[in-house]
């Protein structure tokens, strides 16, 4: 068993071994096993992660394996005995996003992943451990081991449940992309639309509306759906959609502009029990 660690610096991610004498090895595989068995435990359906929604208690969220995680499996599948050693002496310079294991051989290897913090560095803080019947400081350089798993590599993929906790170990950017200033100008020239003011509308848009903006513009909704479809659709919700010569008229305010934007992601709908309207950020379709 090798205990590895991702870690991140200027010039990108480098995957290091952690040294741990022979007495560890056993204690730490079946630490890393057992943390497994309970992340795998009761959640039979994977689903494939869009951004948009939470998994239920029985689900595992599924996204295709990042370039780290190619890194991460190449390096835990090569010469792990050629890797570099993580520097005890600058042990919180080394900037450790997770510490991982591997099991299984090439071509079927599996990586459990836990997340690694800061706060798990025992010497930085007031910590003590019992010594001849007393206790005393720690002073030598030490750690703890978080208590669960945040994610597990297989079979190109990545199955996680928790992407708060899994973006503090991946770049997954890619998977939430933004509008840009040029993305913003081509979605106010669109033959649909009427902004008076892009100006005024970029200096509204957050990344929140910006993350809209991107999912509108990819997923071809002007494309798709004409202004009078989308003014007869809104009504439904309770929305008023102004049009003028045949163009969406976008409103000003930024809690409108946000609203209508949800609206044409598919996030603002009507509860047909209620009539309440909501906003949802758990969209999967069924």
């Amino acid at each position: 068993m090798n205990l590895l660690a991702l870690c991140r610096n200027a010039n990108g991610v480098e995957v290091k071994r952690v040294p741990v004498n022979a007495a560890l090895q056993q204690p730490l595989t079946q630490l890393f096993h057992q943390q497994e068995a309970a992340f795998r435990a009761n959640r039979p359906n994977e689903v494939a992660f869009d951004g948009d929604w939470n998994p239920d208690d029985d689900e595992l969220i599924v996204l295709d394996e990042t370039a780290e995680a190619s890194a991460m499996i190449a390096a835990a599948t090569g010469n792990v005995v050629a890797l570099p050693l993580i520097d005890i002496a600058n042990f919180e310079a080394e900037n450790i996003k997770a510490l991982f294991i591997k099991k299984g051989m090439v071509g079927s290897a599996v990586l459990l992943i836990q997340r690694f913090t800061a706060a798990q560095i025992l010497n930085k803080k007031f910590a003590v451990f019992a010594d001849n019947n007393a206790f005393r400081k720690i002073t030598d350089t030490a750690f703890s081991l978080a208590t669960n798993l945040t994610c597990i590599v297989e079979g190109g993929k990545i199955k996680f449940d928790s992407y708060h906790k899994l973006r503090a170990i991946f770049d997954v950017n890619e998977f939430f992309a933004e509008a840009t200033d040029q993305d913003i100008d081509d979605f106010a020239g669109h033959a649909s639309v009427d902004i008076e003011d892009v100006i005024a509308f970029k200096a509204l848009s957050t990344q929140i509306e910006r993350k809209l903006i991107h999912k509108l513009i990819t997923g071809n909704v002007l494309q798709d759906h004409t202004p009078s479809k989308i003014q007869k659709m809104a009504k439904k919700t309770g929305l008023a959609v102004n049009i003028a010569n045949g163009k969406i008229v976008f409103p000003t305010g930024k809690q409108d502009i946000r609203r209508f934007l949800r609206f044409l992601d598919d996030s603002l709908y009507n509860a047909p029990l209620t009539g309440q309207r909501y906003v949802t950020n758990s969209k999967r379709a069924v």
